[in-house]
């Protein structure tokens, strides 16, 4: 290993185990995409992992990628995409057809995960609390967004996490990363799902939660509309749109299913999606949150996660990284049709508090966020 390289390391693995349990209210990172130079995940290098530390070319501040691209200009295919792109090219995929988004394509083929398109952000230090929020947006084209098309493929779409700054930050079963908090996108014959996938902590140990405790969950596979009731501040029920037929998911019966297009909208509309972690108090303690905005309506709260559990060292650790997109078990269509769609971020916020507009105050005694509009736009 190269001298820059080793130094390179250190410095990451120094910032990864920086704890700042102190901080004061701030936003830690921003990114528009739009300052951008054009890039894609196949353009500089096609291998699957590329890392700034071993001199790989990565957009400005992200530190990571993992990306399986079959099918891209430098893979031959001219028509096609790579698994990731940041383009001036696609300012009709921006938010606001302005500047950049970053674009994550989905390959249909043969294999359970065949496409992946992670890229990752390091923190400069670890965070007892860390609030994401993103824009998001689907293609005409996407499988989902016919009602028809319910089969149980499932794309990653959002981590937070906690790494050691030595290992693998992208399989946690190799035992560097924990706890971690995932959130997919599904849409099955059941409804289109609202999937937290939830591991635990620290680095090495209780990375598979046990399930089975109640308090202690490995994964919670919701809908968005009545399992919703009652997450608002105060017990309310949150008010988010139904793109659709107007009203609110929240009337929607259990029993009914809520398609891609009442929660994202038609066409190239852009939604407001955040997510806000805080560790627990100490190993074991069932005392950690996790919360979730739907267009600044909270739809989802759980103030009672161990993300920590005990540890052979009592160790508690922090939250420094995040990653956008992930990889899709997605394969509705054979390999030689060349089947692509894509999903886009843009306009990423990255806190170490929830907003004010959002509340302030303790979790219990948060006030109810304002009313999203009722009309249906389309950007």
């Amino acid at each position: 290993m190269s001298l820059n390289r080793k130094l390179s390391v250190l410095s990451s693995i120094i910032l990864a185990l920086g704890a700042n349990p102190t901080a004061t209210a701030e936003i830690l990172f921003q990114e528009s995409f739009d300052s951008q130079p054009d890039w894609t995940s196949t353009l500089h290098s096609t291998a699957n992992s590329q890392k700034v530390p071993w001199g790989d070319t990565l957009p400005a501040n992200w530190y990571e990628i993992y990306q399986s691209t079959d099918w891209s200009p430098e893979k031959g295919y001219p028509d096609q995409h790579a698994s990731i792109e940041i383009l001036a090219s696609n300012i009709d995929k921006a938010r606001g057809r302005t500047g950049k988004s970053m674009v994550n394509w989905r390959e249909s083929a043969a294999d359970d995960w065949n496409s992946d398109s992670q890229m990752i952000h390091l923190l400069d230090q670890q965070q007892t609390e860390l609030y994401v929020e993103f824009w998001i947006s689907f293609s005409d084209n996407w499988w989902q967004r016919n009602p028809a098309n319910q089969a149980s493929w499932a794309s990653k779409l959002f981590r937070i996490g906690s790494w050691d700054g030595v290992g693998d930050i992208v399989n946690g079963a190799l035992g560097h990363i924990g706890p971690t908090f995932f959130w997919d996108y599904k849409r099955d014959k059941y409804n289109l799902q609202n999937f937290l996938h939830f591991r635990g902590g620290p680095w090495g140990e209780n990375y598979f939660m046990n399930f089975n405790e109640p308090s202690y969950p490995r994964y919670t596979v919701e809908n968005f509309g009545s399992n919703t009731l009652g997450m608002a501040p105060d017990g309310k029920d949150p008010l988010v749109v139904n793109q659709i037929d107007g009203g609110y998911l929240k009337d929607i019966g259990r029993y009914t299913q809520i398609t891609h297009e009442q929660l994202f909208g038609v066409g190239k509309h852009w939604t407001k999606m955040a997510f806000y972690v805080k560790m627990n108090s100490a190993p074991g303690v069932a005392d950690g949150v996790l919360q979730q905005w739907v267009n600044d309506q909270r739809i989802r709260s759980v103030e009672t996660i161990p993300w920590i559990k005990a540890n052979s060292e009592n160790r508690m650790v922090g939250w420094n990284y995040l990653a956008l997109g992930g990889n899709d078990n997605f394969r509705p269509y054979p390999a030689e049709q060349l089947f692509e769609d894509w999903y886009a971020f843009d306009d990423l916020v990255v806190r170490n508090d929830i907003p004010a507009s959002l509340g302030t105050a303790p979790v219990s005694s948060l006030k109810a966020p304002p009313s999203a509009p009722s009309t249906v736009t389309v950007d």
